[in-house]
């Protein structure tokens, strides 16, 4: 009895360690939690190399992004910024024209991460590596897969303008027909069945694009090219005079900054640019598309841009850029090219003086520095003054305009220096304001660069009266700059009564277009859209006639930026003086 009374104590003793609660043992980690917590732990680290690299790719400086992103992918290859790393370095590649090097990051990324948010576009840089080769049967094929994989109508857009062009211009019969059977579920797919009839019609082989189009009709009934396809079969089976097979209609293209420092530029013009665009469309059946090249604020993407736009026939025209210099840049290509281009942002006011197909929309803004230079000496009574102004032809106009007004006036300008753009230490400049002794300080600048001034002369003991052109207007500046731009005096255009009811008109539609207030060059976007819109409008079908109509153009008139004067001619209108008080506009009393 003895044994067996221990013998079932035993057996209790074990069933008590086995009902233990469960807090009292470790759970064995999950492999799925682990694996989550070493990726968390690579996406800490590889976090800043990442950063450095988006950095370094928007300052237009591809070798050191390639050194930066492989940096992060030797020591955080877990990370999931993996796919971005790769894209980077693919994308610096190209830009070096590595092309081998950059199709082989490319398809490396294709092949191991098809779901990234980085594929799409991935697809398209490997059709531009292969365009730029020659191989426009495989660049055809990248940008088609890219297109079907696109997330955004930012990647649809950037994908469907070099495909379009190569199905108008480049692709052979026999490259066409390949892509069309390839690729029949493809949004393109009737895009490339009708170009390859036009070209069966071409070469007398009416039997065959009869095929063709019946097949475009039957398969894809509800896309724009079968509507173009029934009247062409309706001509060759009456034996009617043919009829021109494809979509007619005209584009428009947009080089604007919409990556890079001056990104926020150049998405301000393109909001104003599609305002004008949606707006013409609603009214007229003869629609007019816009094309966007992005051209991150560099001269040379400029001109690659411009280049693509130009070699697509249906391209038209062309507005753009922001900044004076790839303007002028893309201006002259454009003129070579025989493309209408119109300005209607940059500064520099000789650029529409580059050839007969150059046009330019122009607020003469040297009126802005005379203004403020009398304001400071009659109204101020100011005796020493300097001026701080970026090293631009158009703001340097600005800046030696006001010098000259002061002259006039008796009064000497002291300091007169000036800043390359993209400066954002200002030390050098206010410790040259300061030894001048000057009493106002005279920045005609974009609002990114009077946010940084400001505040960086207090802090170098420069505190005097800041006058400036109208960019200090900018809701930016008076958001953003805080007690350092308190006080500050510009000059603006005084507001007759068209000039308001035409601002007041644009204001309203563009808030409620984007749910926000427009900026000036907003504005001055919209109202050089609507110029090359009216002169469309009566009629321009070929890139000759574009430019006639613009040529016979009103020489000036009132829009939503203000009055402007449109051609070689700059716009001197009346002015009057603004101040910033309690982060607000007030007119100067």
């Amino acid at each position: 009895m003895k044994s067996l009374y221990l013998l079932m104590l035993a057996a209790f003793a074990v069933s008590c360690a086995t009902l233990q609660p469960a807090v009292d043992k470790k759970t064995p980690a999950k492999k799925d939690d682990v694996k989550t917590a070493q990726v968390n732990d690579q996406d800490a680290g590889a976090e800043a190399f990442i950063k450095k690299a988006r950095n370094l790719y928007q300052e237009h400086k591809p070798k050191e992004t390639i050194a930066a992103a492989q940096e992060m992918l030797a020591k955080y290859p877990g990370s999931n910024y993996v796919p971005e790393a790769i894209y980077l370095s693919a994308k610096s590649r190209y830009d070096l024209n590595e092309l081998d090097l950059a199709l082989k990051n490319g398809w490396m990324l294709a092949e191991k991460y098809p779901q990234s948010k980085e594929y799409p576009l991935t697809k398209k840089l490997l059709g531009d590596c292969y365009f730029t080769s020659q191989d426009h049967l495989k660049a055809g094929q990248q940008y088609i897969e890219g297109l079907e994989a696109a997330r955004t109508g930012d990647e649809r857009e950037a994908l469907l303008l070099p495909l379009s062009a190569m199905i108008e211009e480049r692709l052979t019969d026999g490259q066409l027909r390949i892509l069309f059977r390839k690729y029949p579920e493809s949004e393109m797919a009737p895009a490339l069945g009708l170009k390859l009839a036009q070209k069966e019609l071409d070469a007398r082989n009416n039997s065959e694009a009869i095929k063709l189009l019946q097949e475009i009709v039957k398969k894809y009934p509800a896309s724009q090219e079968a509507g173009l396809a029934k009247p062409v079969l309706a001509s060759l089976k009456d034996n009617k005079p043919m009829m021109p097979v494809g979509d007619v209609g005209r584009k428009v293209g947009l080089i604007v900054p919409l990556s890079g420092r001056y990104g926020e530029y150049g998405t301000a013009v393109k909001e104003g640019v599609s305002l004008a665009f949606t707006e013409y469309n609603k009214t007229t059946t003869n629609k007019v598309k816009l094309l966007t090249e992005d051209t991150k604020g560099d001269i040379i993407d400029a001109i690659k841009a411009t280049i693509r736009l130009s070699d697509t026939s249906q391209v038209i025209g062309i507005i753009g850029e922001v900044l004076s210099g790839p303007t002028s840049a893309a201006a002259g290509v454009a003129n070579l090219k025989a493309v209408p281009f119109l300005s209607p942002t940059a500064s520099e006011e000789r650029i529409s003086t580059l050839g007969p197909y150059i046009f330019q929309l122009s607020q003469s803004i040297s009126w802005q520095g005379a203004a403020l230079a009398d304001c400071a000496v009659n109204k101020l009574g100011m005796k020493t003054l300097g001026v701080l102004y970026p090293n631009d032809p158009g703001w340097a106009a600005v800046a030696e305009a006001f010098v000259q007004q002061a002259r006039n006036l008796g009064v000497r300008v002291a300091v007169s220096v000036c800043y390359e753009p993209g400066t954002t230490d200002f030390k050098a400049q206010a410790e040259t304001l300061k030894a001048g002794k000057v009493q106002a300080v005279f920045i005609p600048a974009m609002p990114n660069d009077i946010i940084m001034i400001a505040p960086q002369l207090v802090y170098n003991q420069l505190k005097v009266q800041l006058l400036g052109s109208d960019g200090w207007g900018d809701p930016k500046v008076t958001s953003k700059g805080g007690t350092y731009v308190e006080g500050a005096i510009f000059a603006t255009l005084s507001s007759g009564s068209n000039l308001a009811l035409a601002a007041a008109r644009f204001e309203e539609s563009y808030k409620k277009a984007y749910g926000k207030a427009p900026s000036k060059l907003s504005a001055q976007a919209y109202d050089g859209a609507r110029v090359m819109l009216a002169a469309l409008q009566k009629g321009a079908s070929t890139r000759e006639d574009l430019q006639k109509a613009l040529d016979l153009a009103e020489n000036s008139s009132e829009g939503a930026s203000g009055q402007y004067a449109f051609g070689r001619q700059g716009a001197m209108p009346k002015s009057k003086l603004m101040t910033i008080r309690n982060k607000q506009v007030k007119e100067l009393e």
